[in-house]
């Protein structure tokens, strides 16, 4: 399962959002690991560019809606249920994306 966690530094939602996204592994059984890429980041991906901070995407789809849903990119995110994406979001992702890849969610 591909779980990516996009922002900048200096974002003050950062570690809000690595506990929510540890939190939705551990309560759904699975290893706590993902990947993480800072804007600037030369090693990063294009195509985290246009999310803004924090996103947690989940196979490539952002948990919240697509980068044009949201904010611009280098900006600060704000989500309905406060400044990182919650728990029940990113359950939901990777439910999805489980349920539409027979299981295999990006290998």
């Amino acid at each position: 399962m591909k779980i990516e966690l996009v922002y900048f530094e200096g974002c003050p939602n950062i570690d809000a959002t690595r506990n929510n996204i540890k939190a939705a592994l551990e309560k759904l059984g699975k290893e706590a690991k993902w990947d993480e890429w800072a804007h600037g980041d030369g090693n990063a991906p294009e195509y985290i560019m246009q999310y803004g901070s924090p996103t947690v995407l989940v196979c490539e789809k952002d948990v919240a809606g697509g980068p044009k849903d949201c904010c611009a990119p280098n900006s600060c995110r704000v989500y309905e249920e406060g400044g990182a994406p919650s728990v029940d979001a990113i359950i939901a992702m990777i439910e999805e994306c489980n349920e539409n890849t027979q299981g295999k969610c990006c290998g």
